[in-house]
């Protein structure tokens, strides 16, 4: 910026304005509308959120680190780059990187901040060093070559480049669709340990969904339970003003409008403040959604995905799924979790449990007189970061899960003595371990304890086992693969299944693999017995 006489008070003003953000944008941040129109900045109620909190945490004196999940055209990616844009053109030695999912969604970024430095008042905008495809870097230096400017600089890269900001020392950084970077894992670690762990730096992670087995899926579950230092952002879309539609009272609402309707009445916490849609708003909001919904009639999935309503709608939707993601979204509104126990037996073998917060067993319904259970099981090796060892209890009369057993840390033949102990807990549950790879040892352990109510699998459904327990369990194969799917994604379309925790992972490509149809095969009914009584809801789809 060429030099500008001001005076002491003019100086005074624009430092105070440098420091308030909503003051700062005004006359400084425009950027490009729906209409293609170059427009001044102003918030909307996410985006407004959003910045209050981040200003709240600068304020209070926080590290400040954020994930944001987010429906589409809601403008968050715009709020974080209006933020990180006003906070490195104002302060000085500030490096900031940008990094996107790939090289078209780099460039835009890039063209958002120098929309915004292009943009600004003359008075604001720092003078420019260096201005290349891809970074911005503001300073100026005197005649000696000695920096007096900003020295400060805004970085933009793909995640493709896994080198991306690992040798800065960065203070604000923003991963854009981090659920679409092929080593999310990694390059965020490394992109963390160049952060300082100090006031005034920022970290946010900034996606759409893309199912549940990404990196970004599972540091939003983790972070969700407070088990990692994000704070989770979602932002369902009947927040925003602008998703309303005028019209006719609607006289009757469907089953799902009607739970939609409860969500908006509920309202969500968002940050600072918290937000619910008036009554007088509900009709306009359902208006808007029924509109939607005639848009997305060839793809009713994408509808969630765009528009979701809560987190697990679009993890749900984004994920290509092979079932009815509406069910799967109502099946997780029943989630309710419980206490953990330890299974034991006593001196005349009676099994009893004994709670225990660190335990592995979840109980949701104790056993009752008379009621006939079943267990679908699933053997792992027993290693620190391999699969978990699972085993479902379902009850045949309703089809509810009213035990799970999960663990990581269990070797076949220890796995076995839970399972009997926990089968003749449930009055002699029907066990149906799987027969491959580990689930033999299992079986074979069962049998020498004398548990006699094991799964025998029909005639000609697979070759005969060269081994003793040849007809025991459930074997995989490419007949009983696709049974077992064909099966639960009938009975999840039928709402047949019931149960207070469902941990689902449904169904991006990545888990169509045999370890996911491993696990789907103990989900239901084994074979012709799950046609005759139509029960065996899920053992944990997150044994994956």
């Amino acid at each position: 910026m060429d030099e500008i006489n001001l005076s002491s008070e003019q100086n005074k003003r624009i430092l105070e304005i440098s420091k308030d953000f909503y003051r700062y944008a005004k006359g400084n941040l425009y950027i490009k509308d729906k209409n293609a129109q170059i427009v001044k900045f102003e918030p909307n109620i996410a985006q407004r959120a959003l910045i209050d909190r981040v200003l709240y945490l600068l304020e209070t004196g926080q590290p400040i680190r954020i994930m944001v999940l987010k429906a589409r055209q809601m403008g968050l990616s715009t709020a974080i780059e209006a933020l990180i844009y006003w906070y490195t053109t104002t302060h000085k030695n500030t490096t900031s990187a940008i990094i996107a999912h790939e090289d078209a969604a780099s460039r835009n970024l890039y063209n958002m901040f120098k929309r915004y430095y292009d943009n600004s008042n003359l008075l604001f905008k720092p003078n420019r060093k260096y201005d290349t495809r891809s970074d911005l870097t503001f300073g100026l230096q005197d005649k000696d070559g000695n920096e007096v400017g900003l020295n400060s600089v805004i970085k933009t890269a793909t995640a493709k480049n896994t080198g991306a900001g690992r040798s800065d020392t960065i203070q604000l950084v923003h991963g854009s669709e981090v659920a679409f970077w092929e080593n999310g894992e990694e390059l965020v670690g490394s992109l963390m340990q160049t952060v300082p762990l100090r006031k005034n730096t920022m970290i946010f992670l900034e996606s759409t969904a893309n199912g549940r087995g990404n990196f970004f899926a599972r540091l939003w579950n983790e972070s969700v339970k407070g088990d990692s230092n994000f704070e989770v952002f979602f932002f369902p879309w009947w927040i925003q003003d602008e998703y309303e539609l005028d019209g006719d009272d609607i006289d009757e609402f469907t089953p799902d409008e009607k739970d939609l309707i409860e969500i908006m009445r509920e309202g969500v916490q968002i940050g600072n403040e918290f937000y619910q849609v008036p009554e007088d708003k509900i009709h306009a909001k359902i208006r808007f959604r029924r509109y939607k919904e005639r848009e997305f009639v060839a793809s009713p999935e994408l509808l969630l995905q765009e528009y979701p309503s809560t987190p697990h709608e679009a993890f749900i939707a984004s994920g290509s799924t092979v079932f009815n993601i509406k069910a799967l979204s109502h099946m997780e509104k029943l989630v309710r979790d419980v206490p953990t126990y330890t299974i034991h037996d006593n001196d005349s073998r009676e099994p009893y449990v004994l709670e225990d917060k660190h335990a592995k067993l979840k109980i949701w319904d104790m056993p009752e007189a008379g009621e006939e259970y079943v267990i679908g099981a699933d053997a792992a090796e027993g290693l620190e970061g391999g699969d978990f060892s699972v085993a479902d209890v379902i009850r045949v009369k309703d089809m509810k899960t009213v035990a799970r057993f999960r663990s990581q840390l269990i070797d076949p033949d220890q796995f076995a003595h839970v399972l009997d102990k926990l089968g003749r807990f449930y009055n002699w549950a029907l066990i149906g371990p799987e027969v491959n790879n580990h689930g033999l040892a299992v079986i074979q352990r069962l049998r020498d304890l004398f548990y006699s109510n094991l799964y025998k699998r029909e005639s000609g459904l697979d070759e005969v086992f060269e081994t003793p327990t040849s007809k025991f369990g459930w074997k995989t194969t490419t007949i009983t693969k696709p049974l077992a799917i064909d099966y639960l994604a009938e009975a999840i379309r039928e709402g047949w299944l019931y149960g207070g925790n469902w941990s689902l992972t449904f169904c991006h490509p990545s888990f169509i693999t045999p370890r996911f149809l491993a696990i789907l095969r103990r989900s239901l009914r084994f074979c012709e017995w799950l046609k005759k009584y139509s029960n065996l809801a899920f053992s944990n789809i997150c044994s994956i």
